[in-house]
């Protein structure tokens, strides 16, 4: 398989994956933008030891050509997006402003997230069925924050 259709199949995998409805929904209440997102999954599709590093920024679903230092920012940030994540839910557990047996549910309701897509196969344009997706997931996750997973310690 040649470089440009490895680049014509990454660009569409991320396109597909970015505009899901469900994947929008996560992202736009997450702490990442969408250009880190892109550019985690363009480092996670090229991970083939036949790719070499300074191709994975041409998997990129971008118009315009991404410097090398520009894509290597990108993804730094994303990683240290998602290393603060993990540290303030581990902060807060030390701190026991959050049961940290409490993330469980959490970890589940992504494996039913999942599975939910899958099943319905929520299309772009399929609005109805994205709003009621948001709506139970913003019900479901207001009652895991409020279900004494915040301890009140003062």
């Amino acid at each position: 398989m040649s470089n440009l259709s490895n680049s014509a199949e990454a660009h569409e995998s991320i396109r597909k994956i970015t505009h899901d409805p469900v994947t929008r929904l996560l992202l736009a209440n997450s702490q990442l933008t969408i250009t880190q997102l892109e550019t985690l999954l363009a480092d996670s599709i090229a991970t083939g030891e036949e790719i070499k590093k300074t191709r994975k920024r041409f998997y990129r679903p971008i118009g315009a050509r991404i410097t090398r230092g520009s894509y290597n920012r990108t993804l730094v940030q994303a990683q240290n997006n998602i290393i603060r994540s993990i540290y303030t839910v581990l902060l807060l557990g030390y701190l026991g402003l959050f049961d940290t047996t409490s993330l469980q549910p959490f970890i589940e309701l992504a494996d039913t997230i999942a599975t939910y897509a899958t099943e319905s196969k929520i299309s772009e344009n399929d609005h109805t069925s994205t709003k009621h997706l948001e709506d139970k997931l913003r019900e479901f996750i207001s009652a895991l924050a409020n279900r004494h997973s915040f301890k009140d310690i003062l």
